[in-house]
C-alpha cells in the first residue's frame, strides 16, 4: 500500500529520468501539496483511499481555497493528482517499468492575438476535427474564445432565421 507522500518523490524521480519536464513536475507537485493539506490520516497512508475519495477531497480543497481558486482550476489540480497516481501505479513501483516508460510528447501551437483581442490559431485547422462534414454543402466556422477553440459546421443553404438563432446562441 503506497503512501501519498511517496508521490512527490516519484515526480522527482520521473524528472531525473526525463519522463516529466521540470515545469510539468512543478505543476504536479503544486497540486499534490494542495491536496495533501486536506487529507485525513487514512488517506495519507493510502493512495487508493485518495482515489476513492477524490471528489470529496476536491470539494474540501475548493472550499478552503475558493477565494483564489476557480472551479476550472480545481479540475486541473484534480486531474494532475490523478495523473501522478496513475503514473505512479504504472511506473513508480518498479525501476524496470520506469526505464521502459515511453513518454508521449505534446507540442502546443503558438497563438496570436487578433484585432478584437481573441486568440486565433496560426495553423490550418481543417484536419483537427475528424467526423465533421468537409464536403460541399457546408460552411465551417472556427471561433477561438479565451484560448478555447470552437468549430461550428453549418449548411450553406442556412436561412436568415436559422442564422439569427445561431448568432443569438453564440452571443454575437
Amino acid at each position: 500500500m503506497a503512501k501519498f507522500s511517496e508521490l512527490t518523490g516519484f515526480v522527482d524521480d520521473a524528472v531525473k529520468n526525463r519522463k516529466y519536464p521540470p515545469n510539468t513536475a512543478f505543476g504536479l507537485k503544486a497540486a499534490l501539496r494542495m491536496f495533501e493539506s486536506e487529507l485525513n490520516e487514512e488517506e495519507k497512508k493510502s493512495i487508493e483511499k485518495v482515489r476513492d475519495n477524490i471528489n470529496q477531497i476536491s470539494q474540501s480543497v475548493f472550499q478552503k481555497n475558493k477565494s483564489k481558486l476557480s472551479a476550472s482550476s480545481l479540475g486541473v489540480y484534480k486531474s494532475r493528482v490523478l495523473k501522478v497516481i496513475n503514473d505512479y501505479e504504472k511506473y513508480g513501483t518498479d525501476p524496470a517499468k520506469m526505464a521502459n516508460w515511453i513518454v508521449k510528447v505534446v507540442t502546443r501551437e503558438k497563438r496570436q492575438k487578433s484585432e478584437k483581442g481573441r486568440e486565433e490559431s496560426q495553423a490550418d485547422t481543417s484536419s483537427e476535427a475528424p467526423g465533421l462534414p468537409q464536403e460541399n454543402g457546408y460552411n465551417r466556422i472556427n471561433i477561438s474564445l479565451n484560448g478555447r477553440k470552437f468549430i461550428c459546421v453549418v449548411p450553406t443553404d442556412m436561412t436568415q432565421e436559422e442564422f439569427k438563432k445561431l448568432s443569438a446562441m453564440l452571443g454575437f
